[in-house]
């Protein structure tokens, strides 16, 4: 069944507690399962929000709004993800989860109800709120700003070819232009191709995050079973992932909020 909670300001979140079956995909030799790391965290009374966010289609928000949002469960930290695309690919994600990974509860939110995701009394039991957004950001524009302003940090993904970096440059530079805190973060990278003026022209722009995301078929493999790969024994994704988290884990709780 579905729960919702109602906040002051008229808005709700409606938590997924559905388990649902699905068609069993084939498996591949990775897929063993980790146990749980240990935290590293220290827990804060009022959770971190952070938003996943771009004018560009298909550069890949839900993927690393759901790896991420598993590698900070596995470290302990209490995580719950928000899903304001109407696709609600993240919230299919979440039904499939298994029992037998770290648990990560979640939220399918509509426009009208985003006011909630506001609200630090109704997610005091979160240290961290994972937001994934559709990229037609411009078609609520009041609700998604205070979404920015709330952000203790904005992901920005791109794919890394010249034509994407210029479609997220305007934004990255208003969030700048604003003091918003904001990264950008390579996504889809191919083996053995120079990236360097991407990364030169999202430099001038804001600020890129050092770790890339390889193009890896898997990703999309491990999302279909309700998994990330930060869930999977020793694959070399679960690397890239854990690695961007923690530069974002240092930039959400050791970096000070301006």
């Amino acid at each position: 069944m579905e729960s919702s909670a109602r906040n002051s300001a008229g808005g709700h979140l409606v938590f997924e507690r559905r388990r649902y079956r699905v068609t069993r995909i084939p498996t591949f030799k990775e897929f063993n399962v980790k146990a749980p790391f240990q935290k590293t965290t220290n827990a804060r009374a009022t959770p971190k929000r952070l938003l996943l966010a771009s004018p560009k289609g298909g550069c890949g928000k839900t993927m690393l709004a759901r790896n991420l949002a598993a590698a900070a469960a596995h470290e302990g930290l209490r995580v719950v993800t928000a899903d304001l695309d109407p696709q609600a690919t993240l919230t299919i994600w979440s039904r499939r989860r298994p029992q037998d990974v770290p648990a990560i509860p979640h939220f399918k939110v509509t426009w009208s109800d985003a006011e909630a995701l506001l609200d630090d009394q109704e997610l005091a039991e979160y240290d961290l709120v994972v937001i994934d957004t559709p990229p037609s950001i411009e078609a609520q524009p009041s609700v998604f700003r205070r979404l920015l302003d709330a952000a203790d940090l904005v992901v920005v993904p791109a794919r890394a070819t010249f034509d994407d970096a210029e479609s997220i440059g305007p934004f990255l530079r208003l969030l700048r232009s604003d003091n918003r805190p904001a990264i950008a973060l390579l996504n889809f990278v191919k083996p053995r191709v120079n990236v360097n003026a991407v990364k030169s022209y999202l430099l001038e722009a804001g600020d890129l995050c050092p770790v890339e995301v390889a193009d890896r078929t898997d990703y999309a493999r491990a999302g279909a079973k309700g998994l990330s790969l930060v869930d999977i024994e020793g694959h070399q994704g679960a690397d890239e992932i854990t690695a961007i988290w923690r530069f974002i884990r240092r930039r959400l709780w050791e970096e000070p909020h301006a």
